[in-house]
C-alpha cells in the first residue's frame, strides 16, 4: 500500500510540474482557473511538493530508513488540499471538490492506517 500511495503521488505531481494545466490542474480548480500563469505557478509548486515527498518515501522504505515522518509529512499535505478546496467554497467545480475529497480523503484515510504499523 505504501508503494503505491508513494507512486500515485510521484505521478500527479509529475504531472502538475510538467502541465499543470493538465486534466489533473484542470480537474482540481476548472479549465479557466487552471490557465492562469499564476495557477500554473502553484499547481507546479504542490506537484515538486508531492513528487518530494514521493521520493523521500520510496527512498526510506528502500533504506529501512524512519517511514513515519514521511508519512505525517504527506498526511498534512493531504490534509491541507483537502481543507484548503472546501475552503474555496464555489470557487472550486463540485467535481474537483469529489476529486480531491476521493484522492486526498482516501490518501489520509490509507496514509493513518499506515503510520499504526510502521516504526519512528
Amino acid at each position: 500500500m505504501l508503494t503505491t500511495l508513494a507512486a500515485g503521488r510521484l505521478v500527479i505531481g509529475a504531472a502538475l510540474v510538467a502541465k499543470p494545466q493538465s486534466q489533473v490542474g484542470a480537474g482540481w480548480v476548472g479549465d479557466e482557473e487552471a490557465a492562469r500563469p499564476a495557477t500554473a505557478l502553484l499547481f507546479r509548486s504542490v506537484g515538486a511538493r508531492d513528487m518530494a515527498l514521493a521520493l523521500g518515501t520510496l527512498g526510506a522504505q528502500r533504506s529501512g530508513s524512519p517511514l513515519k515522518p514521511w508519512l505525517l509529512g504527506a498526511t498534512l499535505a493531504d490534509a491541507v488540499d483537502l481543507f484548503a478546496t472546501f475552503a474555496a467554497g464555489r470557487a472550486i467545480p463540485a467535481k474537483g471538490k469529489a476529486a480531491i475529497a476521493l484522492l486526498a480523503g482516501g490518501a489520509i484515510a490509507q496514509q493513518l492506517a499506515l503510520l499504526r504499523r510502521v516504526e519512528a
